[in-house]
């Protein structure tokens, strides 16, 4: 049975997807963290046998792949991904809201396995993990979306909240950046775009298929 380790600081969605995992009955779960700091801290002493909600104990080490958040308060994903691959070659699958190329190619270019959205249904998550057990990769938006080489993965990650009409602190909040960060992220993009206000940049993004 595949061991899987789920890191989501919303304890609803972590409870939710473990549920989801264990019912195919291909899956268990041997860890759950809410943060990446957690997971890192485990990854760190993981030569100890650890005694995780379960009642089993293993060592994070024993498991086959970790499923990773991309939103997280403080350490991030990607910057979690980073450290991670300095103490452990394991599998990671990033599982986010937005299902986004340019997200997924700077995943890639981190170490990650995959990425995946949220949304997808139980059956094709437990496909996708057994083809990273089997060392392929999975990252579906890059197969059939867009390109939009030109920006960063945290401009795209802008660039979304823009078209779907959030304030900068709405963005602030929602990608766990300052205000000032989101305004000089919305100045790059301005810049990018050749536009010179909001409304211009939204029209311009939605003209390249960015919904």
């Amino acid at each position: 049975m595949m061991k899987v380790v789920l890191v989501d600081d919303q304890a609803l969605v972590q409870q939710g997807i473990a549920t989801l995992l264990s019912l195919t009955g291909e899956v268990s779960v041997a860890a759950s963290f809410a943060s990446g700091d957690a997971l890192l801290s485990a990854f760190a002493s993981s030569g100890q046998p650890a005694t995780f909600a379960e009642g089993s104990t293993t060592t994070v080490s024993d498991s086959d792949l970790v499923l990773l958040d991309f939103h997280m308060p403080g350490r991030g994903g990607l910057e979690t991904l980073r450290r991670l691959r300095k103490i452990s070659a394991i599998p990671v699958v990033f599982l986010s809201t937005f299902a986004d190329a340019a997200l997924s190619r700077e995943a890639r270019r981190t170490g990650s396995q995959g990425w995946l959205a949220k949304s997808i249904d139980v059956t094709e998550l437990i496909e996708h993990l057994h083809c990273v057990t089997r060392g392929e990769t999975v990252f579906p938006a890059l197969t059939s979306a867009r390109t939009h080489d030109d920006l960063t993965a945290r401009e795209f990650e802008v660039a979304r909240c823009l078209v779907a009409g959030m304030t900068n602190q709405q963005i602030a909040d929602r990608c766990y950046l300052s205000l000032g960060t989101v305004k000089n992220y919305t100045s790059n993009l301005f810049a990018k775009l050749e536009v010179a206000n909001r409304t211009q940049a939204i029209s311009a993004l939605r003209a390249r298929g960015i919904s």
